[in-house]
């Protein structure tokens, strides 16, 4: 077939596969996975942002995805499946950029398989249709590498225009996405020149200034000094560095899910409790350098393990959360297994495909921006698959050259009736 048809029938199939666990498993989807809820149906109702329902407005979650879930609400109603649903076209068009970017990377054999390896990605079939930013950040990551690659090819300061206003949205979702453009910067600088790089840097970083612009101002304005995007900055670092979360971590656990913290002092600001959690991260670092090999070593390994990650359930978990309950059901138990079997061949293969890669001069340096930055900023914080998701279509970009490497060695080996079907032709 050609090559139309095939990402066709992977598109479709990357639809039709969630559309498939909505039938089966809609109803185990739940409002209450996370905290954006709460903030989508305010705004929906006209309350302004914020997570309370008689208070004023407050900036501890990021803003994009209230704000897209809010639209939702407003069209569809106040329900897991329309969110579900949309989600799922953000899938649709992520695996059609992933094939330019494999394309791009190495032609279109190798952007074939990464878009069916992210379609078909056990995961993400529960992860993105749940309610949460992973599909909708993944979709911006995505767009944000091909731009990348097409500003290099082509110099349009266009193209890093529309880079960096990507970037903007994707850090009103995740702010560690500021991490990404000074490494890709660095890439262009390698493969364009100084001045060329830093032309494309410079526009694509005054995009993204006035992309979130109006959300500093109204965060300053709010809180009467500079806020970026949120201030749960503070507590997210808390969470993944103190005196009990690396062996927490190597249980299976979720960082989120023990309460092993001080309780900030009464009477502080939001401002003020963000700080506070700060303060008690960094002077746990401080007072304990001799921790941190553990610490960040149990982090990293934790990102990057095959197996899901939380995988058990703390002796003091709330057993009446549903979404902490999701974890332990027979169905996701069932996935566990599918996930390993399917993610740790492409983990092994992205290995060794980011080795082949290197060794033949292919352009990933826009992967391992994603991939580097994702890794550092959840080392540094605290990590589960959910947070290391985004990285993957990345790393099944290189999976994707080392399968189609081994198959141009393997198949002049074979009888020449198979040899007839290599996927190189």
């Amino acid at each position: 077939m050609s090559v139309q048809r095939w990402l066709s029938l992977i598109l479709a199939a990357t639809v039709l596969g969630r559309v498939a666990f909505l039938v089966l498993f809609g109803h185990t989807l739940s409002l209450e996975t996370s905290g954006y809820d709460t903030y989508a149906a305010n705004l929906a109702d006209g309350r302004g942002y914020t997570r309370f329902d008689d208070r004023d407005a407050d900036s501890e979650l990021p803003p994009l995805y209230p704000f897209f879930l809010a639209g939702v609400y407003t069209l569809f109603g106040r329900d897991p499946i329309p969110v579900a649903l949309v989600q799922t076209a953000f899938d649709g068009l992520t695996a059609l950029l992933l094939f330019l970017i494999g394309r791009r990377v190495a032609g279109e054999t190798v952007g074939l398989l990464a878009a069916a390896l992210y379609g078909l990605y056990p995961y993400l079939l529960f992860q993105n249709l749940t309610e949460n930013d992973t599909a909708i950040f993944i979709l911006l990551l995505v767009c944000a590498v091909w731009l990348a690659y097409r500003a290099h090819d082509t110099r349009d300061w266009r193209l890093a225009a529309a880079l960096g206003a990507v970037f903007g949205l994707a850090a009103l979702t995740k702010l560690l996405i500021v991490l990404i453009l000074p490494l890709l910067a660095l890439w262009w600088w390698r493969q364009i020149g100084l001045r060329a790089a830093a032309r494309l840097a410079l526009i694509a970083g005054a995009a993204l200034v006035i992309v979130i612009a109006p959300w500093v101002i109204r965060n300053t304005r709010l809180h009467g000094e500079l806020v970026l995007i949120s201030t749960n900055g503070g507590s997210n670092l808390h969470q993944g560095n103190n005196a009990c979360v690396a062996d927490t971590l190597a249980r299976g656990w979720d960082a989120q899910w023990v309460d092993c913290l001080n309780t900030p002092p009464d009477g502080l600001s939001e401002l003020e409790t963000d700080r506070w959690h700060r303060d008690q991260a960094l002077e746990y670092l401080r007072d304990h350098p001799d921790e941190w090999l553990h610490l960040f070593g149990t982090k990293l390994l934790v990102l990057w393990s095959p197996a899901i990650m939380p995988h058990d359930l703390p002796p003091d978990a709330d057993r009446e959360d549903d979404a902490v309950l999701q974890y332990n059901t027979t169905a996701f138990e069932a996935a566990r297994i599918v996930h390993l079997l399917y993610f740790t061949p492409l983990l092994v293969l992205g290995v060794i495909g980011l080795g082949l890669a290197w060794r033949d001069r292919l352009p990933v340096g826009p992967l391992l921006a994603v991939m580097t930055a994702i890794t550092v900023g959840y080392v540094i914080f605290h990590s589960s698959t959910r947070y290391r998701s985004p990285a993957d279509p990345f790393l099944f970009v290189l999976s994707a050259y080392a399968i189609t490497r081994a198959w141009a060695w393997l198949a002049p080996r074979l009888p020449v009736k198979y040899q007839r079907r290599s996927l190189l032709k």
